[in-house]
């Protein structure tokens, strides 16, 4: 292979001057430089076999002979395009012709996997990938639904992360008609990106265009380091709050089209999942924990100081097989709240996420000062089917100039699943968390996807509050995975309220069909 590529090289030279020149005046009478020794392509040429001895990718002595037998090829074909002139030809000597400064040549090691060529500086090398030309120290994987760019060392790594979630909802049968309405909405675009660099340091940097508004999410760096089989890492900036399994569920994973009540229900003040802090995290797998500070949102008020919460999670595996499953999680969480803090109200949504009219609402809750609250998981997996139970309260505590002494919100969520196509169920080990499906039969490999039927049952109680109100809900779903990038959705929802302040008081019911398209990558 290597002297065949000298070969092809030398028979491009060989025919370039015969080309170049074929319109030469005659050769001078003194022994001055031929027509051949001064052709740019010719000494370029030179230079690069030079650089292939130096490489040894070629002896010495056969590109020597590979050079004497071009050079005398072109030669000839000089002679026969010339004019006859007074004297014969200057004779080419067999020798090779060295030029003054070699063309320098970019390094770079070998690789089996790609074709390379080597380039004069100044050009950037490329590989081929798929028709694409790429530098040549880059390397490129489609096969998580975007591509994710690394250097050949493995030091570098850039992927772009994105979502779209175009949503429908209608609410029928309440005695209420400002709650029977229809409407729809780009519940989220997303756009960001992930990284590391080296061996050690994370980040993450996410946006979410929705409602007319712009909100940053997940904004974050790390620092991670192993310890034998314990994975740990730290985390600062704008983090998700590691509190129950849904709240760290993304929701193009989500096995329902909204979070369970817990998420949002037994949020801090202000109900924000998204808070900036710095949170450690370790883990194994079949198990992990994290501890976190955290202060307000990324753009919170700043004519006060924030609210601080101290944070922490836990989930383990006792069994854990290619069969099935058993999770137990827990965690819990102490807030202080300033006395600066406006009065806010309890509102939680019962009917999915799009129609704020159903909802469970409390008076306002002025003069907090704090609040503590705590959440427990159970659940598992087997073959097909999983099951999984989520259970918190919050208790906020009233200031000084409180209007209350303290009250309480409970939040029970029960939720199950059956893959159809016999798909495993969606859960993370190491986190404790619903991930993406892995599609059996996708549509691209002409199949028919993924089907999904889910199940959830949940039950509010804020009676303790303030004028506060109860509800439950009751949700039948059927999801079609197409890809593991791409979901349809269809969840109904039956619910029922009972509010003593607000705009609905008193009992009510209906029910809510709602639907989504989604794309992730």
């Amino acid at each position: 292979m290597r002297h065949s590529y000298a070969v092809s090289l030398c028979a491009l030279l060989a025919m370039l001057p015969s080309a170049g020149h074929a319109q030469t005046s005659s050769p001078p009478l003194s022994p001055s430089p031929t027509p051949l020794d001064t052709d740019a392509s010719y000494q370029t040429m030179l230079a690069l076999i030079d650089e292939m001895v130096e490489n040894k990718l070629v002896s010495r002595e056969r590109a020597d002979t590979l050079i004497a037998t071009a050079k005398a090829k072109a030669g000839r074909a000089l002679a026969a395009n010339a004019p006859a002139a007074p004297s014969p030809p200057t004779p080419i000597p067999a020798a090779p012709v060295r030029v003054s400064t070699p063309v320098q040549v970019a390094k770079q090691e070998r690789d089996a996997g790609a074709k390379i060529a080597p380039v004069p500086v100044g050009n950037e090398q490329v590989t081929r990938s798929g028709g694409v030309a790429l530098p040549a120290d880059l390397t490129v994987d489609w096969s998580r639904g975007a591509p994710v760019f690394s250097s050949r060392d493995g030091k570098f790594t850039f992927k772009m992360r994105g979502r779209l979630l175009a949503d429908v909802s209608s609410t029928g049968g309440s005695d209420f008609d400002r709650r029977n309405i229809t409407v729809s909405t780009l519940r989220q675009f997303r756009v960001g990106a992930i990284g590391t660099i080296g061996d050690h340091l994370f980040y993450q940097f996410e946006t979410d265009f929705r409602r007319n508004a712009t909100e940053v999410v997940q904004a974050f760096v790390g620092y991670r380091e192993k310890f034998g089989k314990t994975d740990a890492d730290v985390r600062f900036g704008n983090l998700i709050t590691d509190r129950g399994i849904d709240i760290g569920t993304a929701s193009t994973a989500n096995p329902f089209i909204t979070t369970n009540i817990n998420t949002t229900a037994l949020a801090t003040q202000g109900g924000k999942v998204f808070l900036m802090g710095a949170v450690g995290r370790a883990g194994g797998k079949n198990w992990h924990a994290s501890f976190g500070v955290h202060g307000d949102a990324i753009d919170s008020d700043f004519t006060r100081s924030d609210n601080r919460m101290f944070l922490g999670r836990a989930h383990w595996n006792p069994i854990l097989t290619k069969r099935g499953l058993i999770h137990i999680g827990g965690w819990a969480y102490s807030e202080n709240i300033p006395d600066t803090t406006l009065p806010t109200t309890f509102a939680q949504g019962m009917a999915g996420a799009l129609n704020n009219s159903v909802r469970v609402e409390s008076a306002a809750l002025t003069g907090a000062d704090g609040s503590k609250a705590f959440g427990l998981e159970l659940g598992g997996t087997l073959g097909p089917f999983y099951a999984f139970g989520e259970y918190g309260q919050r208790t906020v505590h009233g200031g000084p100039t409180s209007t209350f002494r303290s009250g309480k919100i409970k939040a029970l969520s029960v939720n199950g699943g059956f893959w159809i196509t016999g798909e495993t169920p969606t859960y993370s080990a190491r986190s404790g968390t619903y991930v993406a499906p892995n599609v059996l039969n996708s549509v691209l490999d002409g199949g028919w996807g993924a089907l999904e039927a889910v199940v959830r049952y949940e039950d509010l109680d804020s009676s303790s509050l303030p004028l506060g109100g109860t509800g439950t809900a009751g949700t039948l779903g059927l999801n079609w995975s197409l890809t593991n990038n791409f979901r349809f959705m269809a969840d109904y929802t039956h619910f029922r309220t009972d509010n003593r302040t607000g705009s609905f008081v008193g009992r009510d019911s209906g029910d809510t069909f709602a639907a989504r398209a989604e794309v992730a990558f």
